[in-house]
């Protein structure tokens, strides 16, 4: 009898769907502890959240999905490229003071 790969390969694929899912599932996740810790709007959690899978996507070397790498630097690059399009919000923080910081001024 000829032993027929089909049944292996769609196994194989239904198996690649499966990490994929699961991949994008712990990103996004992560994406929105990380959106919460930094106390991000929560109504922009889920565009945040598209935004760091992608970047995950295309740096999985990059995550970890056994620990949440609390960095706010992703959700500056997203501001960055994405925040003109969000016109009710000036900041994504939601304890953004636009005072400028100028460290330890002496005001003597």
């Amino acid at each position: 009898m000829i032993d027929n790969p089909l049944p292996d390969q769609v196994m194989a694929e239904k198996d690649q769907i499966a990490l994929q899912r699961n991949f994008e599932d712990y990103c996004k996740n992560h994406a929105i502890e990380i959106a919460k810790h930094y106390n991000v709007y929560p109504e922009l959690h889920d565009d945040f959240a598209e935004y760091y899978h992608d970047c995950m996507s295309q740096n999985p070397h990059l995550f970890d999905h056994t620990c949440v790498h609390l960095d706010d630097s992703y959700i500056d690059d997203w501001w960055d490229a994405f925040g003109n399009d969000y016109d009710d919000y000036v900041s994504p923080y939601e304890d953004f003071d636009p005072t400028p910081y100028h460290g330890f001024q002496d005001h003597a």
